[in-house]
């Protein structure tokens, strides 16, 4: 009795020393929370600071803009009014300067962070611009032309009250501007007062419950004391449920990690007792050492081919246990890849389908054997029927088995979650007619007739991919692998199915992306040069024609530079959409970069090729480009192709043509000399 109260006046002083501990923790974290209340006030500090820097800089860069247009102005006419032809050429190179200026404050301006009612001004601006540029430009024209007083009267009654409209926008969007930045401001400085008033209240607030946390807890500790000793006990039941838990987890599944040379690294429980071997003579061995001598060496390297580019291998293995035995797996070896790509190790997952393949065995032998054994192996048929029904029922993929008439005998829940069809609605249906794709119905069937009549056939013992039909009518990618089984004279297939839908719509997506010009969804280059290359092969072979188109769109700088490069991309977009509506479905149109485009026209000659480029100047000529004040035009070379051409020569032949077309005044269509349209 006195050792008890000995150790409970040692556990008594324990818990005082633990409680005044704690006291001082929690005295620690609220001298934390209240240094970082103060950062966090500093950081509003900070953050209001950078506010005014950012409105300050967007003020700044609209006070760029009305300087630059009221320059641009005075430049203007400075040019009209001068009798210097040197003068007016410095001055027009003045007044593009002042436009780049202005764009270049405009997309500045674009960059910050604006409020909705601020990006509605700056686009009611970018209108109000483009439409003084037009008439600008309309007043270089004259000026250049020597109408001077036609110029004048354009400058004063066209192009300066259409810039005073783009500047009274410019100022409105300025006062919008000052008055949101006083608004944020205001709300960041109440926001500092209510921090300062926060971080009081809850220093106070802290100190309080602390105060009552240190009287509860002292006041309580005796009854924690024996509740600790009950807890105590209830862990240890917990911990138990655990190992219970673990041990049957080992039980299902057969785990294996291996680094890339195939060296085991960890194996689980359940790998030591079916392969016979213990832990330590497994770890740093490789996996070579389970094998059986069943499977061909071509297996293997398709293993290690698989997994070493990244992918997940799926299939059955026969291994050797310690003792000589052999056992069957049914194997995933998941490939870990590191930032680079490339595998740094692997998890094998295997369960143990012995029994399964004991019982294939068991279905393959002939009539006359079973009924020799059917009286001894009653009992053990019945239990290992259970365990393949087990099996089967628990199994991820679908396992089908049909009759000789291609009748489903058997068909699992995971065939049922696949295809959609219940067990009582499929049984005694036709398979293949019912669920493969009508484009594959015609193949499919003929192997899958060979395979049920004489148990072999190009789709026995492999694994296939195939569209199926699910009972919504939705179409699916199966991978599914067929072997025959020969019951009572007859063969019947089993089949195992899993869904491949995701993966094939990825690879489908990938494939078109590597293909695609990711901003006007043209073919890109790599596209356009093979196409080219087979193109050109074809009519090597067969003598017929190909040409190709090249163009580009006229002045394009020039729309980068006075409406910004976002307009630029829409009207990149624009066009590719007009032009692809417009060719046909065998011509290849495609974007070769910037603002450059080639259609490739198979079965087309010089002559055909050039009224098909004429067609498109003039669709593109008339089409209203909705972000542009003016029309857009563009220049075509057309090359049709000799037998003395390569791929490269072609291009290059093309490609001059469109060169002549912009020297010739552009917004035309030029035939290379010696092609075959002369």
């Amino acid at each position: 009795m006195k050792a008890q109260t000995g150790n409970n006046n040692s556990a008594a002083r324990k818990s005082a020393r633990i409680i005044r501990a704690g006291f001082v923790a929690v005295m620690l974290l609220i001298v934390g929370i209240a240094v970082f209340l103060t950062f966090a006030q500093r950081h509003a500090r900070d953050t209001l600071n950078q506010i005014a820097h950012n409105d300050q800089l967007a003020i700044e860069m609209q006070f760029r803009m009305l300087r630059a247009s009221r320059q641009r102005s005075v430049v203007l006419h400075r040019i009209i009014t001068t009798d210097d032809p040197f003068e007016r050429d410095e001055q027009a190179l003045r007044f593009d300067e002042l436009g780049a200026n202005f764009g270049a404050a405009r997309r500045q301006l674009l960059d910050l962070d604006l409020d909705s009612r601020a990006r509605a001004l700056l686009e009611k601006q970018r209108l109000q611009t483009a439409a003084g540029m037009n008439w600008q430009l309309a007043v270089l024209d004259k000026a250049r032309a020597g109408l001077r007083e036609e110029a004048l009267w354009l400058l004063v009654n066209k192009a300066i009250p259409a810039q005073d409209a783009a500047f009274g926008t410019i100022h409105e969007l300025m006062a919008h501007q000052l008055a949101r930045s006083h608004d944020r401001a205001e709300h960041l400085r109440q926001l500092q007062g209510w921090t300062i008033w926060l971080l009081a209240a809850i220093g106070t607030v802290a100190m309080l419950i602390v105060g009552g946390i240190a009287r509860y807890v002292r006041l309580g500790m005796e009854r924690l004391v024996a509740e600790i000793s009950a807890s105590g006990q209830n862990l240890e039941q917990a911990y138990r449920q655990l190992e219970f838990q673990k041990l049957a987890m080992d039980q299902h599944d057969i785990v294996s990690i291996a680094d890339i040379h195939g060296n085991i690294s960890y194996v689980n429980d359940k790998f030591c007792e079916v392969s016979q071997y213990s832990r330590e003579e497994l770890v740093g061995k490789n996996h070579r050492l389970l094998k059986s001598g069943v499977h061909p060496d071509g297996l293997y390297r398709e293993i290690w081919e698989t997994i070493a580019t990244g992918r997940v291998w799926h299939g059955e293995l026969c291994n050797r246990k310690k003792g000589g035995g052999l056992y069957w797996v049914s194997t995933t070896i998941v490939p870990f890849l590191d930032d680079a790509g490339l595998p740094y190790q692997y998890v094998s997952v295997r369960t143990d389908i012995t029994d399964i393949k004991e019982a294939q065995q068991v279905l393959l032998r002939g009539r006359d054997e079973l009924e020799e054994l059917v009286l001894e192996r009653t009992a053990e048929l019945a239990e290992r029927e259970d365990v393949l029904r087990s099996i089967t029922d628990s199994a991820h993929d679908a396992v089908i088995m049909l009759d000789p008439g291609g009748k489903v005998t058997f068909w699992n829940p995971a065939a049922e979650k696949l295809f959609g069809y219940a067990e009582s609605g499929i049984l005694g249906r036709s398979f293949h007619a019912l669920l493969v794709s009508g484009r594959q119905l015609e193949e499919f069937g003929a192997e899958f007739t060979r395979l049920q009549k004489s148990g072999a056939g190009a789709v026995g013992g492999k694994t296939a991919e195939l569209t199926a039909l699910r009972n919504d009518g939705a179409e699916i990618f199966v991978e599914i692998a067929l072997s025959a089984v020969r019951i009572k004279g007859g063969w019947h297939v089993v089949g195992i199915a899993r869904d491949i839908t995701a993966r094939k719509l990825a690879e489908q997506e990938l494939e078109l992306l590597v293909i695609t010009d990711p901003l006007t969804g043209a073919s890109n280059r790599r596209r356009f040069d093979g196409a080219l290359h087979a193109e050109i092969a074809r009519s090597r072979r067969y003598g017929v024609p190909v040409s190709l188109v090249l163009f580009d769109i006229d002045y394009f700088k020039r729309i980068n530079d006075s409406l910004g490069h976002p307009v630029g991309d829409r009207v990149l977009v624009q066009l590719a959409e007009l032009v692809a509506g417009n060719i046909r479905e065998t011509d290849l149109f495609a974007r070769l970069g910037g603002e450059e485009f080639a259609v490739l026209a198979p079965n087309c000659d010089a002559a055909c090729a050039r009224q098909f480029a004429e067609k498109l100047r003039r669709v593109v000529a008339a089409h209203a480009f909705p972000d542009m004040g003016e029309r857009l035009t563009c220049s075509f070379g057309v090359a049709e192709f000799c037998g003395t051409d390569g791929q490269d020569t072609l291009v290059r032949r093309a490609d001059e043509a469109l060169y002549r077309a912009k020297g010739e005044g552009r917004n035309r269509v030029v035939v290379a000399e010696d092609s075959a349209a002369g």
